[in-house]
């Protein structure tokens, strides 16, 4: 019945602009005028029909939030914590190809935190390949984890959308109680990592700044509404990424990052709008902050989160400094020949020194 009642609004608002436009002296500009009333009164048709009809709420199922460590018994730091494995634990992800990868990372966490335990998280190797990458990553301080992704919505396996990073982060978190997340081209340069661990021991939060783009201009606008937020309080927010992410599993942190984190990467049309892509940016736009056309999925979610519960203050979360102090990045190409010359055995005792 209201689909009906807005229908007849439509026409009669179409009707009375073309009346309108039709006693117009200016003849000239009636096309023009015509053109743009049409547009303003269709839109505010399709807003009104949105707001009906399109109302978004994010994910709320308890037979996946559970599967994940949310609920009344959820495991939290500092009083739930592995106790068997200095914090925090590293925790990555290897698919498809992914096996040179995960190779170096085992080896590079090996060599540095030999007391701290690595976490892979399976979501997508051949049989092959995880008896491949087993040779290296067996033991008590380096786990394989099969991760079964069917358990959850089918746009969660998707790679190009990456929904299960939130989620491996979180069952991670759920485990151990503290995680360093990685990228598995990501490797450590040095064992101290104590400053990074004190700097987020306020926040609990810890990322880097990948420029000085606001979140605006990544993130698709209607993401924004799934969180109940308004774009432009992120405006003047700079966008983080997540090649690097520190976080400790605190009540706040667990409600309100991780939490609807996870939630909008459950819900499809939050994760990814209608329209939303990741290629063909234009930066050119004016002003500044305006959306370039390029959405990044589960980091524009986390940074909306964080933008929400740290009030849009960054320097609470985000580090300026360039993460090249404390890490570097690994090209496939390396990682190939470092995996080639293992099998051979022609590579000498413990890690190739770090460049």
């Amino acid at each position: 019945m209201r689909t009906k009642s807005y229908g007849l609004a439509f026409t009669c608002i179409l009707a009375t602009t073309v009346i309108l436009l039709i006693f117009n002296d200016r003849r000239s500009n009636f096309h023009n005028l015509f053109t743009r009333q049409l547009k303003d009164n269709i839109q505010n048709i399709k807003d009104k029909f949105e707001g009906i009809t399109n109302e978004k709420q994010l994910e709320n199922d308890e037979k996946y939030l559970s599967l994940l460590g949310f609920g009344e018994n959820a495991r939290l730091y500092p009083d739930d914590v592995w106790h068997n494995s200095s914090l925090p634990v590293v925790v990555s992800y290897v698919k498809e190809g992914d096996t040179e990868q995960g190779v170096g990372l085992a080896r590079n966490i090996g060599h540095f935190l030999p007391n701290h335990t690595l976490l892979i998280y399976n979501v997508g190797l051949a049989k092959s390949d995880v008896q491949a990458l087993l040779t290296h990553c067996n033991s008590s301080r380096c786990i394989l984890v099969d991760y079964d992704l069917s358990v959850f919505p089918s746009h969660v396996y998707d790679s190009k959308l990456h929904a299960f990073r939130p989620l491996v982060i979180q069952d991670a978190l759920s485990r151990a109680g503290a995680v360093l997340y990685l990228d598995n081209r990501e490797r450590l340069r040095t064992s101290r990592i104590g400053p990074l661990v004190n700097r987020s021991a306020t926040t609990s939060v810890l990322t880097w700044r990948t420029h000085q783009r606001p979140v605006t201009t990544l993130t698709h606008p209607h993401m924004f509404l799934y969180f109940k937020a308004s774009s432009d309080n992120f405006i003047f927010v700079p966008m983080v990424g997540l090649a690097r992410l520190l976080v400790f599993n605190t009540d706040s942190v667990h409600a309100n990052v991780m939490l609807p984190w996870v939630q909008c990467a459950l819900t499809q049309d939050c994760i990814i709008p209608v329209g939303a892509q990741s290629g063909g940016c234009r930066f050119d736009k004016k002003p500044f902050y305006r959306y370039s056309g390029c959405h990044s999925y589960d980091v524009s979610a986390l940074n909306i989160v964080l933008g929400l519960h740290f009030k849009f203050e960054s320097e609470l979360y985000a580090l300026k400094d360039h993460p090249g102090q404390y890490f570097r990045r690994v090209g496939s190409h390396d990682t190939a020949l470092e995996l080639a010359a293992l099998q051979e055995n022609t590579t000498a005792d413990g890690l190739p020194t770090p460049s």
